[in-house]
C-alpha cells in the first residue's frame, strides 16, 4: 500500500508542476509531504533546507516595509517555500520505494504520455493553421520540464526499469516521440539546461582535467556558433518560418536577456521593447534596489518593480510587476545579496556531492542526478 500511495503522490507531484500553477504545486506536494513525512532527514538534505530557510528569512524582512501587502507576501513566501516542499515531499515519497530507479521510471513514463499528447496536438493542429514561430508555440506549447528531465533520465540512466521492457519496438517508438516533442517546443532554456545536465551527470562539468577539456570544447563551440548567428540576419517578422524564427530568437538571446536597456515609458508604440522585455525587467530590479539603497537584504517578500505603464498580464492589467523572468534578478529584489549568495551555496552544495566515493553503482547514478538537478534549478 506504501508503494502504491508514495507512486500516486509523485505522479500528481508530476502532473502539478507540469501545469506550472505555483499555488497548485504547492497544495499537492505539501499533501505528499504529511502523508509521508517521517523526520529523518540525511545530512545533505538539512543542509540545503537551511540555506532555503534562510532565504526566507531574508525575504520575509519585507513584512516591515510600506510596500509589502498581505497577499504579495503570502504570495513571495509560497513561492520561496514551494522547492524546499516539493524536495521534501519527493524525498520522502521516494524512500517508499524499492528502488530509487522506480522514481525515474515514472518521470519518464509520465514524459512518454506527454510527448504523445503533444504530438497528437501538433498533428492535428497542422491541418487547420500555418504558424509562424511564435504562434506554433502560442498553440502547441512553449515548454515542458517533465519532457526535457525524462529525456535526461533516458540518456543518462543505464538501469532504468523501462529499458528492460521485452516491448522493445514500442519503447523505441516512445523515445524518438519524445525526441521529436522536445525539439518542437523550440525552447533555447531547456536545449541549453538538457545539455548541462547530461555533461553534469557524466562528471564534465568538474573542475578536473575532463572538466577542462569540455569547457575548451564548449568555447570553440560557442565560438563558431556566435560566428555563425554574427552573420545570420533574420528575415522580416511577418515572413519568418519557425526555423528562421527559433534562429532569430537565439540571435537574440543575450540582447534580450542580458544587456542593459533604456526605453522612454511615454512612447506608445512599444513593439521594440518586447523583443527585450527580459532584459528591460532586469534593469528596472537593479535600479529600483540601487535607489532604496537595499543591496544587502533586497526589497523582501511583497515587493514589487514599477514597469513604468500598465501592460495586460494574464487578462488583466498591471503595471507594478511582483515577479521578472530572469531568476537571479528576481532573487535580487526579494533577498538582496544575501540571498545570491545563499541561492548560488545551494549549487555549490548540490555540486560537491559528485565528488563523493560511492561504494557502488546505483550511489554513483543517484549523486550524478543530484548535480544534474542543481543545474536545473
Amino acid at each position: 500500500m506504501n508503494q502504491l500511495t508514495a507512486k500516486i503522490g509523485l505522479v500528481a507531484i508530476i502532473i502539478a508542476l507540469w501545469a506550472e500553477s505555483v499555488e497548485l504545486s504547492f497544495v499537492v506536494a505539501l499533501a505528499v509531504l504529511l502523508l509521508h513525512f517521517n523526520g529523518r532527514m540525511s545530512k545533505g538534505l538539512s543542509q540545503i533546507v537551511l540555506l532555503i530557510l534562510a532565504m526566507m528569512a531574508v525575504g520575509s524582512l519585507g513584512i516591515f516595509t510600506r510596500q509589502a501587502g498581505v497577499y504579495g507576501f503570502v504570495k513571495d513566501l509560497v513561492y520561496f517555500l514551494r522547492p524546499l516542499t516539493v524536495m521534501l515531499a519527493t524525498y520522502y515519497a521516494v524512500q517508499k520505494l524499492r528502488s530509487k530507479a522506480d522514481f525515474y521510471n515514472l518521470i519518464v513514463l509520465v514524459g512518454f504520455g506527454f510527448a504523445l499528447l503533444h504530438l497528437l496536438d501538433i498533428g492535428i493542429g497542422l491541418l487547420r493553421y500555418r504558424p509562424n514561430l511564435q504562434k506554433f508555440r502560442e498553440l502547441f506549447g512553449k515548454l515542458n520540464h517533465v519532457e526535457m528531465v525524462a529525456l535526461f533520465l533516458v540518456a543518462c540512466i543505464r538501469d532504468l526499469p523501462i529499458k528492460k521492457t521485452r516491448f522493445t519496438l514500442f519503447y523505441k517508438i516512445a523515445v524518438a516521440a519524445l525526441i521529436f516533442s522536445f525539439l518542437l517546443y523550440f525552447s533555447r532554456t531547456m536545449i541549453v539546461v538538457l545539455l548541462l545536465m547530461i555533461m553534469a551527470y557524466y562528471g564534465y562539468l568538474k573542475l578536473n582535467a575532463k572538466g577542462v577539456v569540455m569547457g575548451l570544447a564548449l568555447l570553440g563551440f560557442g565560438a563558431g556558433f556566435a560566428f555563425f548567428l554574427s552573420q545570420y540576419e533574420p528575415e522580416e517578422q511577418k515572413n519568418q518560418t519557425v526555423l528562421t524564427g527559433f534562429l532569430a530568437k537565439v540571435k537574440n538571446s543575450y540582447t534580450e536577456t542580458f544587456e542593459p536597456i533604456k526605453f522612454d515609458t511615454y512612447l506608445k508604440d512599444r513593439r521594440s521593447l518586447w523583443p527585450r522585455w527580459r532584459a528591460y525587467e532586469a534593469s528596472l530590479v537593479l535600479n529600483e534596489v540601487d535607489q532604496e539603497r537595499k543591496w544587502l537584504q533586497g526589497k523582501g517578500f511583497g515587493s514589487t518593480v514599477d514597469a513604468g505603464f500598465e501592460l495586460r498580464l494574464n487578462g488583466e492589467m498591471i503595471q507594478h510587476l511582483p515577479t521578472v523572468h530572469n531568476g537571479v534578478a528576481y532573487v535580487y529584489m526579494k533577498t538582496g545579496v544575501l540571498g545570491l549568495l545563499l541561492y548560488f551555496t545551494i549549487f555549490i552544495v548540490l555540486y560537491l556531492y559528485n565528488y563523493l566515493n560511492p561504494k557502488d553503482q546505483a550511489h554513483k547514478s543517484y549523486n550524478g542526478v543530484l548535480v544534474a538537478a542543481g543545474f536545473y534549478m
